[in-house]
This record gives structure tokens, sequence and C-alpha cells, in this order.
């Protein structure tokens, strides 16, 4: 006798990484409750329910939400045997630095403390590679990196390590938590925002690379990861969530060729790095708009090699290269270049 699935509910939802999330569980036969702010809109769901292909019978039981209402949230979560939180805002944008904080810190604190009013004993939470911090000196970062105040750490760093703290204390408080920390996740989006705005600068023939390195993870492989954390009953840790470690600049020309467009052929050192830092934050400090973050241009400066220390547990679960990631995604976004697909058919 088959057994019931148990009752899923996903805060972010409509963005990102959430919409590939509902997809997975959905296909996996759970029962998903998955909340919005917006009772209109359904975000990237619609498209990334047709890019996954499913039957249009496959679909969540919407709520209206905000993460940053308690009331929201105490009312929504019930009835459910686990959350998983995928609701964060990603910036870089120094005027966005109050709203990474309460989105980030205060929307999991809220999201913990609802789970804990309604006796929601399970969390699984996405938060990132950021959230365990750079240094210098570095170099190899795994999920026992002690976090150390750096020049390298964004607003958005902070906010993330903020808000692991928040789950950590919902474990001291009685629930059973789970995290994935990913690289910079690629994969099928609107093509335009969050790290999807690679596609884009990509496509719009983006001249300049950045000398640094960081963790890159397919989308899709986040949230199989998160599936797999919690159906394996893995509580209690955090785990990378690292496909390859690769520098932009091989990535950007990955991208470029499969696109068909220049490769970016000017490197973001000596004179240029610092007068794009120096531009871009005179630019913030006059509330002026920024061609790219100046924290982007610092961060991305850095060389980051992510290397999980739970490969044991994760001897089972395989991840999908990132030359194959981006080119589903920028056939399914319509950026792929002809040749590319003839390459790879």
């Amino acid at each position: 006798m088959k057994m019931n699935k148990p009752t899923v509910f996903i805060t972010g939802a409509t963005g990102f990484l959430g919409s590939h999330l509902t997809c997975l569980l959905l296909k996996q036969g759970y029962k998903v409750v998955a909340m919005r702010r917006n009772p209109q809109s359904q975000g990237l769901f619609p498209s990334t329910h047709q890019f996954h292909q499913l039957p249009a019978a496959y679909q969540p039981t919407w709520v209206t939400g905000d993460i940053l209402d308690i009331d929201d949230l105490t009312e929504n979560i019930k009835n459910v045997d686990v959350v998983f939180h995928c609701a964060a805002m990603i910036s870089f944008e120094k005027k966005d630095k109050t709203a990474l904080m309460t989105n980030n810190v205060l929307g999991t604190r809220n999201v913990v403390n609802a789970c804990l009013m309604n006796q929601i004993p399970k969390i699984v939470y996405s938060s990132s590679v950021a959230a365990l911090g750079r240094t210098p000196n570095e170099s190899v970062i795994n999920e026992n990196t002690e976090w150390t105040d750096s020049k390298f750490n964004s607003q958005y760093a902070i906010s993330k390590n903020l808000a692991e703290q928040e789950i950590w204390r919902g474990k001291e408080e009685g629930l059973q938590v789970t995290m994935v920390n990913p690289g910079i996740i690629l994969g099928f989006g609107d093509g335009k925002s969050g790290s999807n705005q690679l596609y884009h600068m990509i496509q719009k023939g983006q001249p300049l690379f950045p000398l640094g390195s960081n963790g890159f993870v397919g989308v899709e492989d986040v949230a199989k990861l998160m599936l797999f954390l919690y159906e394996n009953n893995l509580w209690n840790n955090r785990y990378l969530c690292v496909s390859e470690n690769l520098k932009y600049q091989h990535l950007f020309n990955q991208l470029a060729d499969a696109m068909g467009k220049k490769q970016p052929h000017i490197a973001l050192s000596g004179i240029v790095y610092y007068a794009g830092v120096f531009v871009c934050k005179l630019l913030e400090t006059l509330r002026l708009p920024s061609p790219i973050p100046s924290e982007n241009i610092i961060t991305s400066s850095q060389v980051s090699h992510y290397q999980t220390i739970h490969s044991a547990s994760l001897q089972s679960f395989q991840y999908t290269p990132i030359r194959a990631v981006n080119y589903y995604a920028l056939m399914a976004l319509g950026l792929l270049n002809k040749d590319a697909i003839n390459q790879n058919n």
C-alpha cells in the first residue's frame, strides 16, 4: 500500500529557487502549500512549471502572505510536516542594506517562530556560501569555516550569516533543522534578474571579467539537495552545495561561446579595478545609478574555493556539470547560439 507523502510548506515559491523546488516536490508526489505575497501573481512558477513539462494538474495550494508578517506566517504555516524556507532578498546595492537585514534576518526569525508556535517540527533552509564568509588567506572554505569580518563580506553575506543564526536558534528551541549553502546558482529563470544577470550581461556583450573565482551550482541541483537532506534525515548540519569551482573568466567565456558572443577581454585588475571601485562607490554615495554595485567588483576579485566535509553523507548525490546547466537554461530562454545546439546534438 502506497503511503501518502508529507505536506510541505514553501516560502519564496514564486522565486528562482523556490519555483524549481515547488515543481520538484509536486513531481515527487508531495502535497505543497506555497506562499506568495501577491495574490494575483505566481511569479516565475508558471514558466518554471512549463520548463519542467509538468502536467497542468500538478499545482500547489497557494496562500497569500509575507514572511515579514508573523501573523501571516502563523496563520498559513499550519497542518504541514516541514517548511522549506527559500524566500530571501539578494542585492549588492548599498541602498538595500536595511532591506536585506529585514527580509533575510527578520523574515527567517519569523519563519522559525511560526514553526515553534504551530509545532511544525522541521525546517530545511536555503542559505548561501556567502554566509560562510571570505578571508584573503582562506584557500579552501568548508562547512566549518568560521565567519571572519572582512572587506570581502557583502551586506548580503552578513544578512545570510545572521539569518543562519536564527535557524540555529530554532534548533536550540527544539526544531530539527538543516540547511544548504549554495554557490552562485545558475539555471533557467527569467534570464535577467538575480544570478541570471550573468546571462543578460554576456548576451549584451559585457567586455569586462573579474580575476576571482567562486563556487557555482545548478538551481535544480539545489532543489534536489534540499529534498535529499530531508528524505535522508540529515539534520542539524549545513551542507555546501557547489557543483564546480570556476574562475569567472572561464565561466564568462563558456557563456559567450554558447551564445555566440565575443568573449570578455578586459580584466578587472590594476588601474581598471581601482577605477571601477572608485567610480561605483562615488555614484553610490551620490545616490546615482551605478553600472554595477561596488561590492560586486570587490567580492568577485576574491579567489574562493569550496569543498564539503560531508562527502560520505552525499556520496550518492550527483551534480550536473555547469556547462550542461547553462546549455539547457540558455536553450529554454532562446539565447543559445545555433552552432552550440548543433555541437550538443
